[in-house]
């Protein structure tokens, strides 16, 4: 059972995709998530040695209700981050409840890449960005209009 009110087909609450140089902000972000109660795939800590990056990648796409794809001057410049973001896009566009978070890391909305840019995407170094991506995880398809409850901040 996920803290998302109700049990989940999916195997995890959310997956995280990010470049290899922004570790410290991934492992803060699911550590994060991981205290609230939701199972989560990180991208470079829990790929199994000796398996396909690409399987891999896409296994945990499918198996996540929500991808969250930090947005950093590494990332942005990463073929493979790119591709990531696209399969989760696709996703997205595939099955109902499929979600993707931009997460802007020192990045500002205009360098946001154009395939993402009509997302609502959280700032990490904003006040409330805690509240507000556990209030996106929790928050489900069709509830709210994709509206963050007030109690979140804003």
């Amino acid at each position: 059972m996920s803290p998302a009110g109700g049990t989940s087909c999916a195997a995890y609450d959310f997956s995280i995709w990010y470049s290899p140089e922004d570790d410290h902000v991934a492992s803060r972000i699911a550590e994060r998530l991981r205290e609230e109660g939701f199972r989560g795939f990180t991208e470079h800590r829990d790929r199994v040695a000796g398996t396909s990056v690409i399987r891999a990648a896409v296994e945990a796409i499918e198996a996540s209700r929500v991808a969250i794809v930090l947005l950093s001057a590494g990332s942005l410049r990463d073929r493979w981050c790119q591709r990531v973001s696209q399969w989760s896009l696709c996703r997205s566009v595939r099955q109902r409840g499929a979600r993707v978070v931009p997460v802007c890391v020192g990045v500002t909305r205009a360098e946001v890449p154009p395939l993402l840019q009509h997302l609502v995407p959280l700032e990490y170094q904003s006040e409330f960005f805690f509240q507000r991506l556990v209030a996106s995880l929790r928050s489900r398809p069709g509830s709210g209009a994709g509206r963050v409850p007030p109690s979140a901040g804003h």
